[in-house]
């Protein structure tokens, strides 16, 4: 069936009208463009995404950021829909549009956020990457052990990113080619176990530090341990029967001498002299 000529000219000119619509905000698309600048981004922590206006691009548009892919809004001009997670400001000056996101959680990354002014639009995906993202454990599970001439030592990481890089030291020998570092990721976050075992033999008693540091990130864990070799734990019985007596003791034993020799004293000039002088007068006198 044909169109009257004036139906289809109306529709031909629909068509071009909305396709020069498409056309036009397909190539405003390139306009904006939002990056992360809070870098590390670590978990728990608040961060921003800067969304940049070109200086084509009129500062009194609407102005909204959206999540996901089924465009989930979080804020339109200033207003947000969950003012505990999500704020934004425009920043005329610097023809930026900010968005802050509180207290970064695993369902923040690795989607899609669009910023848009006016029919500008930029969506990208917050990817999380070892570069840019960082989650810092709250507590370590370790051990440290010895046994006969073996140091022994064990930690673990139940959640963490990205994966340590760690070094261990005993005393002033670099001994990080001995470590076991085992990963496994769960989620977005890695559970990591670190594992050594490190064989010292020495003939005399040396007491060498154990220490090991882990960098996650920005972030630098430390563990150090004191040790000592069987040398020193078969001397451990002589060292006590050698300690020289403390300051009490010497006081306590200075002051048992001193009595004694007042005794032998005050014996001497009140006993001993009165007696002898009294018997040698007895003995002129008849």
């Amino acid at each position: 069936m044909l169109l009257p000529n004036s139906n289809q000219k109306w529709l031909t000119t629909c068509k071009t009208l909305s396709l020069l619509v498409l056309v036009a905000i397909d190539l405003s698309s390139g306009s904006v463009s939002w990056s992360l600048t809070t870098k590390p981004a670590v978990f728990g922590n608040d961060i921003e995404l800067r969304c940049n206006l070109d200086n084509d691009t009129s500062l009194n548009g609407s102005r909204h950021w959206s999540k996901g892919d089924n465009v989930k809004v979080l804020v339109v001009n200033g207003k947000t829909v969950n003012d505990t997670k999500y704020s934004e400001e425009l920043d005329k000056a610097k023809r930026t549009s900010i968005l802050t996101i509180t207290s970064l959680d695993t369902g923040d990354v690795n989607v899609p956020y669009t910023c848009q002014h006016g029919f500008q639009t930029y969506k990208k995906v917050l990817n999380m990457t070892v570069e840019n993202f960082e989650y810092h454990p709250d507590k370590t599970n370790a051990s440290f052990n010895q046994e006969d001439d073996h140091v022994l030592f064990a930690m673990k990481f139940e959640k963490v990113f990205p994966v340590p890089t760690c070094k261990a030291s005993y005393g002033d020998q670099n001994i990080t080619n001995l470590l076991n570092i085992s990963s496994v990721l769960e989620d977005v976050f890695y559970k990591v176990e670190i594992n050594l075992k490190y064989h010292h033999i020495s003939k005399e008693c040396i007491h060498h530090p154990f220490e090991l540091d882990c960098c996650v990130g920005t972030k630098t864990i430390k563990q150090r341990f004191e040790t000592a070799n069987d040398v020193c734990l078969e001397m451990t019985p002589e060292l006590k029967t050698d300690e020289k007596p403390n300051e009490s003791e010497k006081d306590q034993t200075l002051g048992t001498v001193g009595q004694v020799v007042f005794g032998i004293v005050f014996l001497i000039y009140c006993v001993i002299f009165p007696l002898t002088f009294a018997y040698i007068k007895y003995n002129n006198k008849y």
